[in-house]
C-alpha cells in the first residue's frame, strides 16, 4: 500500500470518528427539539423517534402563556443587552489601549489584570453580594449587569487582534493628525471585526446563561432571567417532559441564532488565530 492510499484511508476513518462524534454531540440536541413537539405520552417511547408520529404544536403556546415565560426573556434580554454593550465598548477600548498605547507600567498592570482570570467565580461570590448590600444593589438587574460589563478574558481576546496591526497605520494616523479615538474607530477597528464578532458570541453565551449570579443576586420572582426562570418552571411541572424541552428550546433559541449570524466571523478567528503574534 503506497503513501497517498494510507493517507487517503486515514483521513476517511478520521471523518468516520469525527462523524459519529458529532452525532452523539448532536443526539441531545434533536431530541430535545423533537419531545417537545409530541404528545406528553410518547416523550418516552423505546425505540426513540425523533420524528413525531403525533405532532403537538401546542406545548410552546402553553409554556408561553401558563407560565412566566415572557417576564423571564424580557429579564434575560434586558441584562443581557447592557451587559453586551457595556462589554463590548469597555473590553475594546481597554484592549486598545494595552495593545496601541506606551505608558509606564503598562505590563505589569496588564499582568495584574490577567491574574484576576484565575480568581475562581465561587471565591468572589459572598464578597460581591455583602459589597452590594451595603449599595443597595441587591434584588437588581444592576448586581448582574456591573460585574458582567468587565470581563479580563475579553479584553485578553481582543488585545490579541490589536496587536498584529501594522503600527505604520497608526503613525501615518497620528502624522495626519488624528487622534486616538479617530485611530480606534477609523482605523484599527475595522481591522479586528473577526474578534469583536467572536467576543460578542462569547459575552452573549456567558451572558443569557449565566445561572449562579441570578440565583444569588435575583431572588424576586419578577427578577429571575430565564436560567433560574426554568428551573423553577421545571421544578413546577414536575414529570411534563414535553412542555420542559419545549421551555429548553426556546430558551437555546437564541444562542442558535446568534451563532448562525456569526459563524462566519468565528470561524474566521480560529482560521486566522495561528498567525497572531
Amino acid at each position: 500500500m503506497n503513501n497517498s492510499t494510507q493517507e487517503k484511508s486515514r483521513k476517511i476513518i478520521l471523518t468516520l470518528v469525527l462523524a459519529i462524534f458529532a452525532v452523539l454531540c448532536l443526539f441531545p440536541f434533536l431530541w430535545m427539539v423533537s419531545s417537545s413537539f409530541k404528545n406528553e405520552i410518547d416523550v418516552m417511547e423505546f425505540p426513540i423517534r425523533l420524528i413525531p408520529k403525533n405532532i403537538n404544536n401546542t406545548n410552546y403556546l402553553t409554556v408561553w402563556t401558563k407560565s412566566n415565560f415572557p417576564n423571564y426573556y424580557k429579564n434575560s434580554i434586558f441584562v443581557t443587552g447592557i451587559t453586551l454593550f457595556g462589554s463590548l465598548i469597555l473590553s475594546t477600548i481597554a484592549a486598545y489601549g494595552f495593545a496601541r498605547l506606551r505608558f509606564r507600567g503598562k505590563k505589569i498592570l496588564f499582568a495584574i489584570y490577567l491574574a484576576t482570570l484565575m480568581v475562581p467565580v465561587q471565591v468572589t461570590l459572598l464578597p460581591k453580594y455583602i459589597y452590594f448590600g451595603q449599595l443597595h444593589l441587591n434584588n437588581t438587574f444592576w448586581a448582574l449587569i456591573f460585574p458582567g460589563i468587565f470581563s479580563a478574558y475579553n479584553v485578553y481576546l481582543m488585545r490579541q487582534y490589536f496587536e498584529p496591526i501594522p503600527k505604520e497605520l497608526t503613525e501615518a494616523a497620528e502624522i495626519d493628525g488624528a487622534g486616538h479615538f479617530r485611530t480606534f474607530l477609523q482605523i484599527c477597528f475595522p481591522l479586528v471585526k473577526a474578534g469583536f464578532v467572536t467576543m460578542l458570541l462569547f459575552q452573549f453565551t456567558w451572558t443569557w446563561n449565566d445561572y449562579i449570579n441570578p440565583l444569588i443576586y435575583c431572588n424576586k420572582e419578577s427578577l429571575l432571567t430565564l436560567t433560574v426562570g426554568l428551573q423553577r418552571f421545571q421544578q413546577s411541572q414536575s414529570t411534563h417532559y414535553a412542555l420542559i424541552m419545549a421551555g429548553c428550546t426556546l430558551a437555546l433559541a437564541p444562542l442558535i441564532i446568534v451563532f448562525l449570524f456569526t459563524q462566519k466571523y468565528y470561524i474566521d478567528s480560529f482560521a486566522t488565530s495561528g498567525v497572531k503574534g
